[in-house]
C-alpha cells in the first residue's frame, strides 16, 4: 500500500501541475507544436475526465481494503412501555461500545489487496494509453493543418497565375491576336482555381476546428514556419515497444490481476475467524443489556463453510476463463504492435520515396511552366500548352505536399506504435526517443517531452 500511495502522490502532483494553468483566452493563438501539446494536456476535457476516473479508482482501492481493518461503533438504545395491570411504566436504556474484526486466517486479505491495487494500476495504464492515442491524433491533425495551409497557399498562387494569364489573354484578344475560344478557356481556368481555393480553405478551417476541440476550445493555429521535411530518427526496438507501450502494459497487468483473482476465488470455502469486543458504560436497569452495566465481554467465532451451492466452483471457473481471455488479449496486442510498427514503416518508406520523386517532378514542372508562360506571353506558344503546364504543375505540387504530410503521419503512427507519447509508469514523462528534449519553457517545468523534431529544410 505504501508503494501505491507514493505512486498516487506523484500522479496527483502531475495532475495539479497540469491544472494550474487555466485557459482564459478565446482569441486565435499562433503557437508551436510543443506549446499546442501542452495546451491539450492542460485543457482537453476527455483527458481531465480520465484523470478524475483514475483518482476515483485510487480511492476505490482504499475503500475496498477497509474491511481488513477493525470496526468500532457506538450504539445508544432505549425503549418505553406503558404499565400493565398494577405494574408501573417500563423504561429501558443502554449505551454500548463495540469493536469487531475479522481475522484473516486463510490469506484472503493479501490477495484481495493485490487484485485491487492491480486494478488501479490497470486504470493508470489505460489512462497512459489514452494519452498516447490523444497526443498522436493531435500531432497528426497538427501536421495535416500545416500541410493544408501550404496547399491553400499553393491554390491561391495558382489562382493569381491564372488570373494573370487571363489578363494577358484578354489583351491578346482585344488586339485580335487570338480567337474567342482562348478567352473561354482562360475564364474556365480561373473559375476552377477559385473553386480549389475555397475547397482548400474549407479543409484548413475544419482542421483548425479539430485542433481547437482537442485543446479544450482554444482557437489555435500553427505558427508560420518554413515547411520542413522530416527525417527518420526513431530508434526501433520491438521488445522496448512491448515494454513501454501502455496498452500492452495494461494487458500484462490485467493478466496478473486475473491470476490473483483466481487464487482469491479458490478461497471461497475457507474458514473465517471473527473477533468481537463490547463494553457497556451505562445500562438502566443494570441487567437490561449484555454485558451488564459497566461490564465488558469478548467473543471469538470460527466459521467453516461446508457447502455454498457450487458458488466457489463457478467463480473459479469464471476467473480461469478471464485468465484465458487476458492471455489472448495480450498476445493480440503483441501482434497488433508488430503490425502497427510494420505498417508505419512501410508507409514511411513509401512516403519518403514519393517525396523525393515528387520533388524532382516539381522542379521539372516549375521549369516547364516558366518557359511555357514566357512563350505564351511573347506570342510564341499555344494556350493549350500553357493550360497543360499549369495543370501538371498543380497536380505534382499537390502530390508533393501530400507526400510530406504522409511522412509526418507515418512518423507519428510509428511513435504511437511504440508508446512514445505516453507518460512513464511513475506518472512522469519518459524520454523514450532521443529527439525529444526537456527543460524548455513550461513543458520543461512539467517534465514533458517537447516534441522537437529534427528535420531538413527543402
Amino acid at each position: 500500500m505504501q508503494t501505491l500511495k507514493r505512486k498516487f502522490c506523484r500522479y496527483i502532483v502531475f495532475v495539479l501541475i497540469m491544472l494550474i494553468f487555466p485557459n482564459s483566452s478565446f482569441a486565435s493563438v499562433s503557437m508551436t507544436l510543443p506549446q499546442y501539446v501542452n495546451e491539450i494536456l492542460l485543457n482537453n476535457h476527455s483527458l481531465r475526465a480520465a484523470m478524475k476516473s483514475v483518482e476515483a479508482d485510487y480511492y476505490s482501492v482504499l475503500a475496498a481494503v477497509g474491511v481488513q481493518r477493525p470496526n468500532i461503533a457506538a450504539s445508544l438504545s432505549g425503549s418505553w412501555a406503558t404499565k400493565q395491570n398494577t405494574e408501573n411504566n417500563v423504561t429501558v436504556g443502554n449505551l454500548a461500545l463495540r469493536l469487531t474484526h475479522r481475522i484473516d486466517i486463510s490469506g484472503t486479505y493479501k490477495l484481495d489487496e493485490q487484485q485491487n491495487i492491480l486494478g488501479y494500476e490497470v486504470s493508470r495504464a489505460n489512462f497512459d494509453a489514452n494519452v498516447n492515442t490523444l497526443i498522436a491524433a493531435a500531432e497528426q491533425t497538427w501536421w495535416s493543418a500545416v500541410l493544408a495551409r501550404e496547399n491553400m497557399k499553393l491554390q491561391q498562387d495558382i489562382l493569381l497565375q491564372r488570373s494573370e494569364n487571363h489578363r494577358v489573354t484578354m489583351e491578346k484578344y482585344n488586339q485580335e491576336l487570338i480567337p474567342r475560344l482562348d478567352i473561354v478557356r482562360s475564364e474556365a481556368q480561373v473559375v476552377e482555381a477559385e473553386t480549389l481555393v475555397k475547397s482548400a480553405e474549407t479543409v484548413y478551417l475544419n482542421l483548425l476546428a479539430e485542433l481547437s476541440y482537442m485543446a479544450g476550445g482554444l482557437d489555435v493555429e500553427p505558427v508560420e514556419e518554413e515547411l520542413q521535411v522530416p527525417i527518420f530518427d526513431v530508434a526501433l526496438n520491438f521488445e522496448e515497444a512491448l515494454e513501454f507501450r501502455p496498452d500492452v502494459r495494461a494487458a500484462r497487468l490485467t493478466l496478473e490481476r486475473a491470476n490473483v483473482v483466481k487464487k482469491l476465488m479458490a478461497k471461497g470455502l475457507s474458514p473465517t475467524l471473527d473477533f468481537g469486543f463490547q463494553f457497556t458504560p451505562w445500562s438502566d436497569p443494570e441487567f437490561a443489556a449484555t454485558p451488564n452495566d459497566r461490564q465488558a465481554g469478548a467473543s471469538l467465532t470460527l466459521t467453516t463453510p461446508i457447502y455454498d451451492g457450487k458458488q466457489t466452483k463457478y467463480k473459479v471457473l469464471n476467473a480461469d476463463r478471464l485468465i484465458q481471455s487476458a492471455e489472448a488479449n495480450l498476445e493480440g496486442l503483441r501482434e497488433s504492435t508488430r503490425r502497427d510498427i510494420n505498417v508505419a514503416m512501410n508507409n514511411w518508406r513509401n512516403a519518403s520515396a514519393s517525396e523525393q520523386d515528387k520533388q524532382r517532378q516539381v522542379e521539372r514542372s516549375e521549369e516547364e511552366l516558366r518557359i511555357t508562360e514566357l512563350m505564351y506571353t511573347e506570342g510564341m506558344g499555344a494556350q493549350i500548352d500553357l493550360i497543360n503546364a499549369q495543370t501538371a504543375y498543380q497536380a505534382v505540387k499537390t502530390e508533393y505536399l501530400d507526400a510530406v504530410k504522409n511522412m509526418y503521419v507515418a512518423l507519428v503512427a510509428l511513435r504511437q506504435a511504440i508508446g512514445d507519447y505516453s507518460p512513464a509508469e511513475d506518472g512522469t514523462w519518459k524520454d523514450a526517443v532521443k529527439i525529444y528534449g526537456k527543460g524548455n519553457d513550461v513543458l520543461g517545468e512539467l517534465g514533458l517531452k517537447t516534441l522537437r523534431h529534427k528535420s531538413r529544410t527543402k
